[in-house]
């Protein structure tokens, strides 16, 4: 357990200063007596000084754990835990507190609100310190270092499966941003949900192993060696923003003269040659682009308030020895400007299948409206034309696999945005295996028109509009018909790593590079034996996951990022250490009810020889659904646990105005805390009543912490977890809501109104939601007036 915390409160460089009274802060903390050795308010952490301050603080005095109040965990993550670790403190002893988007930027014209909750947050999380301990090992297999060449979907989720057995992995993104292309999508089928949901899980689940290092801006420069001894030679653009300086002002971006396509949104709409980090940047920094900078220009760096531009960066160059490399360096869109009779790049209204993802975006360049790029106007009439660049003797051969059910996606995704709008569908085949068929009777059902058609020419109509020229296969005839937006459904180019294809450039024969790395001539990889060894080089070492071998849909990419792991641990080291959140059961608190085999999404679970049950730590996800489950309260685990939660419920936080709730929320870590940070992004005003814990999953939260709470005189519980059917723990968020439905006899028993209780389904990107139902939950509370039990408690 923690006996000497340090409290650090950041003032965000005036983001949180500016609405959280620094002096009065100060005061605040010498309040807080029990185990705190040191309270530093400093108007910018993450600054030279600032950095400097809480190394010399840790040392000095001797802390043995960080509480540091100000942006959210993820952003300078590696910058914090980094310092702790260099004074001696385990990463796991560096407990981080958001007051800035869940303070500052939602209460912002309510300081004395904001101020308040802010100091109930820290008393929260320093009850939950005082019980923190730093993590011992779970060791059950080790291994070898590897590369994983490509941040996107297939590189992400090879990348976690490798770290969580262990494995040291080094994940390199030519990119500023991880995600690839799925990154830049709207929705994902069949089940329509937001693309970067999975990816934010992904991402959280990385930084939680800390096992990867993960390097954005960074191309391959060559990968030679044989199997045990790769060599990886990449070179890394610089930011020419200095991290831990730029605090995201954004005067930089209002300063640079230079406006450039947005490659972003497939270059619809502009950018300048500064641009703000985008979702899924693991550094959190302003980027500056200099292959567009005018000679001599400063502009950026001259308006920078933090001195972050630093404009004299270098790239750097890196040789790295990995004992193997998993490739998933994902694909591109055909460039169907080739396809000339299709208009592409002659027609601004005629785009492709990915540009029409960041229409359809909400955080698109049009908002999520489906306006046509070229007149500005609504579409009325949208045809998409499937096999652009597919399946076509004179571009691409070969079917494209995705891109029928990506267009009746999209077609539905319209029709559901605007029903009166007309879509149409040209098509050479429909192929839409397996369950994708339901999407394509969806689509039928909702009214998109399906023509099997060969279209020949795309023109301008006499209206503005467009007018496309096809042959109707089925009726054998020709037709004209006019659109206001044309859709090409892009055929997928795997990508090839061109630095690699770069060795038979440098003379070496073309037979033996394509031994060696199995390249296909589009520029893809294949395997040294399709059938029984599908993720394999013809070099042992060197696996291929996703879109890089061949065009497949998520699914599909995923799972041969798991077969490319796997072929990875195989040739592991015999030793494997294991997250060390994977619970236990302290049998001399277990009855041997069985809820938790019940309850385990994932069946881990088994009876031991006692008769108690116990869950098999290595294929354990620590998703802790069974620490939720356990009336007994028995099942623990290193890190945040139910006895640190309890802590925090039961930490005497005061009303943040008189009269008014308390309320805390437990928060699923991967889509409604997510959507709440983006509430505060955005300014969104809910009430400051609402006391934030993030937790791993809603299912993790045991009944205890609300009755125990009720009983504190805590007003009332917001319990928020993923829809129905999208829990990454596959049944933890509809436990969580099942439970909650229980607890009513037990609130009845209490003569509580089970209403002071709520259960909340967040998507993601829902924070408009979250900030309506936060705010009606709040005026029905105070409908209710003071809880019972608050009378007799001291708060």
């Amino acid at each position: 357990m923690a006996n000497n915390i340090g409290i650090f409160v950041c003032g965000c460089r005036g983001l949180v200063a500016d609405v959280i009274d620094p002096a009065r802060m100060q005061e605040e903390l010498a309040k807080l007596k029990k185990s705190v050795g040191a309270r530093v308010v400093h108007p910018w952490l993450c600054g030279d000084e600032g950095r400097e301050v809480i190394r010399d603080t840790i040392s000095r005095c001797g802390l043995d754990c960080v509480v540091l109040a100000g942006c959210p965990g993820a952003v300078h993550e590696g910058l914090f835990t980094g310092l702790a670790v260099e004074a001696g403190l385990s990463a796991e002893m560096v407990l981080r507190l958001d007051i800035r988007e869940g303070c500052a930027y939602p209460h912002r014209e309510n300081p004395a609100e904001a101020f308040r909750k802010a100091a109930n947050l820290i008393r929260m999380w320093t009850a939950r310190a005082r019980l923190a301990e730093p993590f011992s090992p779970v060791v059950l297999p080790g291994n070898r270092e590897v590369a994983v060449i490509g941040g996107g979907l297939a590189g992400m989720t090879a990348a976690l499966d490798l770290a969580e057995a262990g494995i040291r992995v080094t994940l390199i993104e030519r990119e500023s941003y991880l995600g690839g292309n799925v990154a830049r999508l709207d929705k994902i089928f069949p089940r329509l949900c937001d693309a970067r949901c999975g990816l934010t899980y992904l991402y959280n689940r990385i930084r939680e192993t800390g096992k990867v290092k993960i390097m954005t801006l960074a191309g391959v420069r060559a990968l030679e060696g044989s199997a045990g001894r790769y060599t990886v030679n990449v070179a890394v653009t610089p930011r020419y923003v200095r991290e831990g300086l730029c605090n995201g002002c954004g005067n930089c971006v209002e300063a640079c003269p230079v406006e450039v396509a947005d490659e972003y949104n497939y270059g619809l709409g502009k950018r300048k040659a500064v641009y703000a980090p985008y979702p899924l940047d693991p550094v959190g920094s302003y980027v500056i682009d200099r292959r567009f900078c005018p000679p001599g220009c400063e502009a950026c760096s001259r308006a920078c308030p933090a001195g972050a531009v630093d404009l004299t960066q270098e790239p750097v160059e890196y040789s790295l020895r990995f004992g193997s490399a998993v490739v998933a360096t994902g694909w591109k869109p055909y460039p169907v400007e080739k396809v000339e009779r299709l208009g592409y790049g002659v027609f601004p209204d005629v785009i492709t299948s990915l540009q029409m993802e960041r229409l359809t975006a909400e955080d698109g360049p049009t908002g999520g409206k489906l306006l046509c790029p070229g007149s500005g106007r609504e579409a009325g009439r949208v045809v998409f034309v499937q096999c652009a660049g597919s399946r076509d003797v004179g571009h691409q051969a070969w079917c494209s696999a995705v891109c029928c059910t990506a267009s009746i996606k999209q077609a539905l995704i319209i029709k559901e945005k605007n029903p009166r709008c007309r879509v149409y569908i040209f098509y050479t085949d429909i192929r839409t295996p397996g369950e994708y068929e339901e999407l394509y009777l969806r689509a039928q059902r909702a009214g998109v028109v399906f023509v099997r058609a060969n279209p020949a020419e795309v023109g301008a109509g006499s209206s503005g509009g467009l007018t496309i020229t096809a042959e109707d296969t089925l009726m054998g005839r020709v037709f004209r018909t006019g659109a206001d937006l044309i859709v090409l459904a892009a055929g997928m180019t795997p990508c090839g790593m061109e630095e690699i294809r770069g060795e038979e450039a440098r003379g070496a024969p073309r037979r033996e590079v394509s031994r060696r790395y199995g390249l296909v001539s589009a520029g893809g990889f294949h395997v040294g034996h399709r059938q029984c060894f599908p993720m394999e080089s013809a070099d042992r070492g060197i696996y291929f996951a996703g879109c890089c071998q061949e065009p497949m849909d998520m699914g599909a990419a995923a799972k041969s990022a798991l077969a490319a792991s796997g072929m990875v641990i195989k040739t592991a080291a015999p030793e494997v250490e294991v997250s060390p959140l994977v619970p236990m059961v302290d049998k001399s608190g277990c009855d041997k009810c069985k809820r938790c085999m019940e309850e385990c999404p994932y069946g881990v679970f088994r009876l031991d020889g006692e008769g108690y049950p116990v869950p098999d730590r290595l294929f354990c996800r620590a998703c802790h659904v069974c620490v939720g489950s356990c009336p007994r309260q028995c099942i623990v685990h290193q890190g945040f646990g139910i006895r640190q939660q309890i802590a925090m419920v039961g930490a005497r936080i005061k009303e943040t105005a008189p009269g008014e709730p308390l309320v805390i929320a437990f928060l699923c870590e991967n889509d409604a805390y997510p959507a709440v940070l983006e509430a505060g992004r955005r300014g969104m005003v809910y009430p400051a009543n609402i006391h934030v814990i993030p937790v791993r999953c809603a299912g993790s939260v045991n009944m205890a912490l609300i009755k125990d709470g009720i009983s504190a005189g805590i007003d009332g519980f917001l319990l928020a977890g993923c829809r129905s059917g999208e829990c990454h723990h596959i049944s933890g968020s509809d436990r969580a809501a099942g439970r909650l439905e229980n607890i009513g006899d037990t609130l009845r028993d209490m003569m509580i109104d089970q209403d002071r209780v709520k259960f909340l389904r967040l998507g993601i990107g829902e924070a408009e939601v979250f900030a309506g139902e936060a705010g009606a939950f709040v005026q029905r509370l105070r409908q209710l007036g003071a809880n019972p039990f608050k009378n007799a408690v001291k708060v």
